[in-house]
């Protein structure tokens, strides 16, 4: 299952995609260095995106209770996660920090308190991630 976008979707293509794409793109690589295990959910399904020095280093389709493997992960519903990808493909959805700050609850979960400060160190990283993947997705 997928959560749909639209015309676009979260899923694993679009995730790879993604990945080689930030790969190849010199102004991702300007923003430094990153480790952290990210990952993202969307109603039933799940995945992990790991970053490694100045790269994606792999995205993974994973079953839900593997995102204890995470150092944190992001969550919205598919439908949530359709609106945010064209919002940012639009440039009028919010950043990443902003709707963590906005939800009730927040968008970053974790089991680890010092993990999920993973999140704030690296958000420049995985905004310019998602937006990639949002402008691929459009």
């Amino acid at each position: 299952m997928t959560a749909r976008t639209g015309g676009a979707s979260l899923d694993l293509k679009l995730l790879e995609r993604t990945r080689v794409a930030v790969n190849g793109d010199p102004e991702f690589h300007r923003l430094g260095t990153s480790d952290v295990r990210m990952g993202l959910k969307a109603g039933d399904e799940a995945f992990i995106v790991d970053f490694v020095a100045f790269e994606c280093a792999g995205v993974t389709a994973i079953d839900l209770d593997s995102l204890r493997d995470a150092d944190f992960y992001l969550e919205l519903t598919p439908d949530a996660w359709r609106n945010y990808l064209a919002g940012r493909a639009k440039g009028s959805a919010p950043s990443l920090v902003s709707l963590d700050v906005d939800a009730p609850n927040g968008i970053v979960k974790g089991s680890d308190p010092l993990k999920v400060l993973k999140f704030e160190r690296y958000h420049l990283t995985l905004q310019s991630f998602l937006d990639t993947g949002a402008q691929l997705a459009a």
